[in-house]
């Protein structure tokens, strides 16, 4: 897992809106790499995410239709019950 070096408000940008692809993670499914941010698409969502910098989220954060959470994360788990999120990979 790697994570572009953030050097100007342009790079954080690149790696938080798509320009390194992203991944579509649906119910139930876990997704391993190296993420910056996560977009909820379709209903809510509940997940647990573990990251590189700060606090991992360990229980079931429920995030709304629409909102995203930036951050370094390295493991993305949806609960069986969520709906849809994209996550932009960081590199």
């Amino acid at each position: 897992m790697s994570f572009e070096n953030i050097i100007k408000d342009g790079n954080f940008y690149q790696a938080s809106t798509g320009d390194y692809g992203f991944k579509l993670i649906s119910a139930g499914e876990t997704a391993t790499g190296s993420f910056r941010s996560i977009q909820v698409l379709n209903t809510n969502a509940e997940l647990t995410a573990d990251c590189a910098v700060g606090d991992s989220i360990t229980t079931n954060l429920t995030i709304p239709k629409g909102g995203v959470i930036l951050g370094k994360f390295t493991s993305i788990t949806l609960s069986a019950a969520s709906g849809t999120v994209i996550a932009y990979l960081a590199s």
